[in-house]
């Protein structure tokens, strides 16, 4: 096992690339700034933040901030695909997160779309929010 946001994004990412809906998106581990239309549907994953909270003098409760990003080509419809997208994937990451014991849960969902010279560009981001209890930090022992 890695880092438990390490994990988090590699559960969500399998489950949603092995899904058919994404079968065919390119699923980069590292959103880059600029994506090309070329590159187009395009998923990805980010952990952008991770809040902690003493819970008791070994542990700290962490509450992880998940987002998935998915960018597509279109037309007039762009949203309304976008729109059936964000159900598949709350379905999917709710499943694969939970599957692990893990408390997780849609925070907020943003929709935006442009024109990309003759077609149209939709970008949906979701966040979702990732609750566990965590052993507090040590430094391994040294000989």
């Amino acid at each position: 096992m890695g880092h438990y946001r390490s994990d988090a994004r590699a559960l969500a990412r399998t489950a949603l690339i092995a899904h058919p809906r994404f079968a065919a998106f390119t699923a980069p581990k590292v959103w880059p700034g600029a994506i090309d239309a070329e590159s187009l549907p395009v998923i990805g994953v980010l952990t952008p933040q991770d809040s902690s909270r003493m819970e008791s003098f070994t542990s700290t409760e962490r509450k992880t901030l998940m987002q998935v990003a998915v960018r597509r080509k279109g037309g007039d419809e762009v949203e309304d695909i976008l729109d059936d997208d964000s159900e598949v994937i709350e379905a999917v990451v709710l499943a694969a997160i939970r599957a692990q014991n893990r408390f997780c849960f849609l925070r907020e969902t943003s929709l935006v779309s442009n024109t990309d010279g003759a077609r149209n560009v939709g970008t949906l981001v979701m966040t979702f929010e990732i609750a566990s209890v965590r052993p507090e930090a040590t430094l391994p022992d040294t000989p």
